[in-house]
């Protein structure tokens, strides 16, 4: 597994390049042993670290401390964790190895140097992904990429809380651009009455389970819609509908790009709701059957999860709003405007 041909700091890179070291703290020590005081500074993010210090400073470094034996083995034990093939999912789960599981959530807290979550609903959404990758279970999860993120809070010198919102460095953060076999980026689009919405795919390895994230920040969008992915849960409910459009109808078309059949559709709460429709879409053109066949065949795989029951932890949109956005979708499905809202 330590191939000769892998320099410590190309090792270190592969590390650094799957989260699974986020949550193995002997190999975040590693990363800190190196130069303590640079990883502060690079606020714990390996990749931003690595891109500080030079392949010389590091075998320099990891020679004083006696850190190669240590690098080997982290980099030996990712790799026979990620190749395992005799895992608890390996054993109980055969069914999904065909029909993944498919987690929708609108934030993932996986950690503090990728700011796309804001709390205990994103932790959640972590967690169930590392869960995943250490039991062997197959799942892939969807969600968007906030170029800003959440916001990063201080108090002012009178006691007032203040909000800082800063862009993503991409060359810092452990992303991958997702292809087709032409090799151009893979694009999906959404079409509504207010104009077609299109966002790009990136890819994030969180052990064994890939994380695919929307961006919409892209040529071709609207200035307005190249904000979409800016902040979480910000702006108002036309920014949210939209949100919701493009992680829901949007992540659905990833996994017909992908060509995935879910064997679970998991909803972490509503912002992905509108994936149940994109599902029902694909079924009926596939199948050839009407919408309220295609609606109980979906049922029987779909799980929802909420985290917030309670009703100001909910959006609630207009039926006018609900028609602009989504209802060309609607007339696809072949559904009067009473019987989409029903």
């Amino acid at each position: 597994m330590t191939t000769p041909n892998f320099s410590l700091h190309d090792r270190l890179h592969a590390l650094a390049f799957n989260l699974w070291w986020s949550w193995h703290p002997e190999v975040i020590d590693l990363f800190r042993d190196l130069d303590p005081v640079l990883w502060r500074q690079n606020d714990h993010n390996p990749i931003a670290f690595l891109n500080c210090i030079a392949p010389e400073q590091i075998e320099e470094r990891a020679s004083e401390l006696v850190l190669h034996s240590r690098i080997n083995y982290a980099f030996r034990r990712m790799n026979e964790y990620v190749q395992a093939s005799k895992t608890w999912g390996a054993l109980h789960c055969g069914n999904l190895h065909k029909r993944m599981v498919v987690y929708f959530s609108a934030e993932f807290g996986l950690h503090e140097s990728l700011p796309i979550y804001s709390g205990g609903l994103g932790i959640l959404s972590g967690d169930h992904l590392k869960s995943a990758s250490d039991m062997g279970i197959p799942l892939m999860g969807i969600g968007l990429l906030y170029q800003q993120g959440y916001f990063c809070q201080r108090l002012n010198k009178d006691g007032w809380q203040e909000e800082d919102y800063v862009n993503l460095d991409i060359k810092n953060l452990p992303l991958q651009k997702v292809t087709l076999s032409s090799g151009q980026p893979l694009i999906v689009q959404m079409d509504s009455r207010g104009g077609a919405l299109k966002a790009q795919v990136w890819k994030i390895q969180v052990g064994r389970v890939p994380l695919y994230l929307l961006d919409s920040n892209i040529e071709g969008n609207s200035a307005e819609d190249r904000q979409l992915t800016s902040r979480l849960y910000g702006g108002d409910n036309k920014l949210r509908i939209r949100q919701e459009l493009l992680l829901g109808i949007g992540g659905a078309r990833i996994l017909q790009a992908l060509n995935v059949s879910p064997g679970v559709l998991h909803l972490n709460e509503g912002h992905s709701a509108f994936a149940i429709l994109e599902e029902i879409r694909r079924i009926m053109d596939y199948d050839g059957i009407p919408f309220h066949r295609a609606q109980r065949r979906v049922s029987q795989y779909t799980v929802f999860t909420t985290h917030t029951p309670v009703a100001a932890g909910h959006d609630r949109f207009s039926p006018d709003l609900i028609e602009e956005h989504l209802g060309i979708f609607r007339e696809r499905l072949g559904l009067s405007h009473d019987d989409f809202m029903a």
